[in-house]
């Protein structure tokens, strides 16, 4: 056979394994992604059922300006005793990983990878909220952070007492007394703050989801 027929299809070849990695990426992102979504529709469900008959506010998945560019944040419930932000992960077996790691190790079967801290994520969470609230002029606000895993069968493996938990845990957290009290706060004017500074620019939003699809990918 002609040496250029074998080139051909050498480069075929090349092109055809480019091209399956390529859309069996897209398609394993696009599942993930989707699995994620469906873990924060769970949690959402739970934080709005727990405001019926309370004078709380939740948000679901919002934008807010960090900087020079924007942090999503999936749930923040208000009331008068003040707020939780909560960082929903959807992972299937186990998670292993402590405060003071940056990275934290996800096991399912046989594939392994690494994620970002979600404690230190949702702290940047916190912080950032409770800087647009200095920018209003509201202070003196108890924010929590909180953690939680939507698939009831992982398997967490850290110290006790973290504020990360698995979602058949949320409403018991959510019963605890701290969250009976009434430490004065306007419930609308927080959540007038947080609506008022929200990111809406769809370009920013957007580079801000290719920015974490990348980290994503550094870490697989």
């Amino acid at each position: 056979m002609e040496t250029w027929i074998w080139i051909v299809i050498g480069v075929a070849a090349i092109a055809l394994v480019t091209l399956w990695g390529y859309f069996h990426y897209r398609n394993k992102n696009a599942k993930l992604r989707q699995k994620g979504l469906k873990g924060e529709k769970k949690v959402a469900w739970i934080l709005k059922k727990k405001c019926i008959g309370r004078p709380w506010k939740v948000i679901n998945d919002i934008y807010l300006p960090l900087y020079d560019k924007t942090t999503q944040v999936d749930h923040i419930l208000i009331g008068p005793f003040g707020v939780l932000a909560v960082e929903t992960k959807n992972y299937a077996g186990q998670v292993y990983g402590s405060p003071s790691d940056k990275e934290w190790t996800h096991i399912c079967g046989d594939e392994k990878h690494k994620f970002y801290n979600p404690m230190m994520q949702n702290k940047t969470h916190v912080d950032n909220i409770r800087y647009l609230f200095s920018k209003e002029n509201i202070y003196n606000i108890s924010i929590d952070s909180l953690v939680v895993f939507a698939d009831k069968k992982l398997e967490l493996y850290m110290p006790k007492n973290l504020p990360v938990i698995r979602i058949n845990k949320l409403k018991k957290e959510l019963r605890k007394s701290k969250y009976d009290k009434d430490n004065g706060v306007d419930v609308d004017k927080l959540y007038n703050a947080l609506m008022n500074n929200r990111v809406t620019d769809q370009k920013l939003i957007k580079k801000h989801n290719k920015n974490v699809k990348k980290m994503a990918k550094m870490n697989r």
